[in-house]
């Protein structure tokens, strides 16, 4: 993966991640709403905020998992083309060496 798409992803997870804590974290006040303004504001603040945390988490987590997957699959790669790597040169070996039955 190369910086510029690193990049772009890691920019739409922090916009998914704002969007879906602050819609949380509203529905949640909204649907609790029996308080005054400034209570209800301060409900509202502190379940985006740990909307927000969450999604976060996870976000960090699946980029983590998917870092780890990407890294396992270069070394498989690496070993595989090791491996087909030898078995050419152990043909080229073999027909080299095979006397002529001409």
């Amino acid at each position: 993966m190369d910086e510029h798409t690193t990049q772009g992803d890691s920019s739409w997870v922090n916009t998914f991640v704002f969007i879906a804590g602050f819609l949380l974290g509203a529905g949640t006040a909204i649907l609790l709403t029996p308080d005054s303004g400034s209570q209800f504001r301060r409900r509202l603040t502190r379940g985006a905020k740990t909307a927000q945390e969450e999604f976060s988490d996870m976000a960090s987590q699946t980029k983590e998992a998917m870092q780890a997957w990407s890294e396992e699959a270069k070394a498989t790669m690496k070993q595989a083309a090791t491996r087909v790597n030898s078995a050419v040169d152990a043909t080229k070996q073999a027909v080299k060496t095979e006397p002529s039955g001409d």
